[in-house]
């Protein structure tokens, strides 16, 4: 998927973020954190400059993607979170606030939704 400078920094800053958010860095997180860089292909500057955004940007920055961007911001965030096997509350909080401003919680609230219609779909083709 692409994504602009400005939208990677925003990602990075998202990141950093989460594996910051438990006052713990465990070198699972620090691995993780250098493999979505590569994933982005992000560079030295991008890995700076999204450290240094300001949470607001990058939230206002989330919020503008595509859905198909959103989506993959969520994935990346989703696994981040669970990068060192262990979810906290901080953790918890700090996507579901990311979620909900950025329309995230959305885009997870509507697929969640064609989900149970296609398993109510396929229950209804069994009987």
């Amino acid at each position: 998927m692409d994504f602009t400078p400005i939208q990677k920094q925003a990602i990075i800053g998202l990141v950093v973020g989460l594996v910051e958010a438990d006052s713990w860095i465990d070198d699972e997180e620090i691995e993780f954190s250098q493999e979505v860089m590569e994933a982005l292909e992000c560079t030295d500057e991008d890995f700076e400059l999204g450290q240094e955004m300001p949470l607001l940007q990058a939230l206002v920055v989330v919020k503008n993607m595509t859905e198909e961007q959103k989506s993959a911001v969520s994935d990346v965030l989703s696994a981040t979170i669970v990068a060192d096997r262990i979810i906290t509350a901080e953790e918890a909080a700090i996507f579901d606030y990311v979620s909900e401003l950025t329309g995230i919680d959305e885009i997870l609230d509507e697929d969640e939704s064609k989900q149970e219609e296609a398993l109510k779909e396929l229950a209804s083709e069994a009987d």
